[in-house]
């Protein structure tokens, strides 16, 4: 079973969390969870990194902490 869960979210980025491979097919799953209400729309940020966390950046995609083989978490970016 593919999951999407967007576990932070602000006006001009948002975290998630999915075992889902597709890179358009998290973006369209962003969008319907999480409309932006602008024209532009949620995309996979080009930032190589997310923000420092716990005193060390992380790359994007990451692993995710709780199911690391399954799943990574993805900066997106309106």
């Amino acid at each position: 079973m593919k999951e999407l869960e967007i576990y932070a979210n602000g006006f001009i980025y948002c975290s998630v969390c999915t075992n889902i491979e597709s890179r358009e097919r998290i973006e369209e799953l962003v969008n319907l969870k999480n409309p932006t209400g602008i024209s532009s729309r949620w995309k996979i940020s080009k930032d190589k990194f997310f923000a420092e966390r716990r005193g060390k950046k992380g790359p994007n995609p990451s692993p995710c902490e709780q199911k690391p083989k399954t799943h990574k978490h993805y900066l997106m970016e309106c």
